[in-house]
């Protein structure tokens, strides 16, 4: 399989979430973080699902930042996975297909009505590959979303972007078949011209060197390069999330560095 692929499965870890599993309506849900906190965020996971413990890791990581975090089983535990070890993308399109858009940004769209609810005052959205997909439609006119992240994106499309109505944060490959760094640059290029000011002023695009798709979530601990990488794209997150939704519970961050509107690193 060739670097930069959307459907490399991710390596095993050991890590234990410190958050518990919920049951919101007709979803499951992995919260962690003080549910008194004035700030939220709305995780959507990549096509491997909610349980994974990279993902989880970094759900933790934004709790111990400040925010109460949801992160959602949109995919009711059906999970993709190759049936054909020669072709990692066996399959995808007819799962693709059952896993629509719209009922996914529907279930988030309640999410987030429900985290009003409880009197959240500023809510993140945050998208990982097939989830970044699910966010963009989450930033469209009045949502509720106050900002977003969106990690390693698949399947994005110009005028999406051009939508955006909130500051965007988008962390893409070097090595991405999916979303190559000349696209992650255009992306950028277009934010940069929002006739929204916030869009305009505060979103940003960083592209990681030496990354492959899904290094945020999906990196191997064992391997430092790997890790290290995945630790920078955590704490640009968490920086972003803290300039962005301002939680009451938010612990001191010395040093909260906006990039230049898309940059390497």
């Amino acid at each position: 399989m060739a670097p930069g692929d959307c459907c490399v499965p991710p390596p095993c870890s050991k890590y234990v979430g410190r958050g518990v599993e919920e049951k919101w309506d007709d979803l499951d849900v992995y919260v962690t973080g003080s549910p008194n906190s004035s700030s939220a965020v709305v995780f959507i996971c990549d096509i491997y699902g909610w349980e994974v413990p990279q993902t989880r890791h970094l759900a933790d990581k934004l709790a111990a930042s400040g925010h109460f975090v949801v992160l959602a089983d949109y995919l009711d535990k059906d999970y993709f996975f190759s049936p054909n070890p020669d072709d990692i993308y066996d399959g995808l399109p007819a799962w693709l297909e059952k896993h629509s858009k719209p009922r996914a940004i529907e279930r988030a769209s309640r999410v987030i009505k429900t985290l009003r609810g409880k009197g959240v005052k500023r809510i993140g959205a945050m998208g990982n590959c097939w989830g970044a997909k699910i966010t963009i439609g989450l930033l469209f006119g009045d949502k509720g979303v106050d900002a977003a992240v969106m990690n390693h994106p698949s399947f994005l499309t110009v005028d999406e972007v051009k939508a955006v109505k909130v500051p965007l944060a988008i962390h893409a490959a070097r090595i991405d078949n999916v979303t190559t760094p000349e696209m992650a640059e255009e992306y950028g290029e277009i934010l940069s011209k929002s006739p929204e000011n916030e869009v305009r002023t505060k979103s940003y695009v960083r592209i990681f060197d030496g990354a492959d798709h899904g290094w945020t979530t999906r990196y191997d601990e064992n391997d430092e390069p790997a890790r290290k990488r995945a630790e920078k794209a955590h704490a640009d997150i968490i920086a972003f999330f803290h300039e962005q939704l301002q939680s009451s519970m938010v612990v001191e961050i010395k040093e909260v560095t906006r990039p230049k509107l898309y940059e390497s690193v």
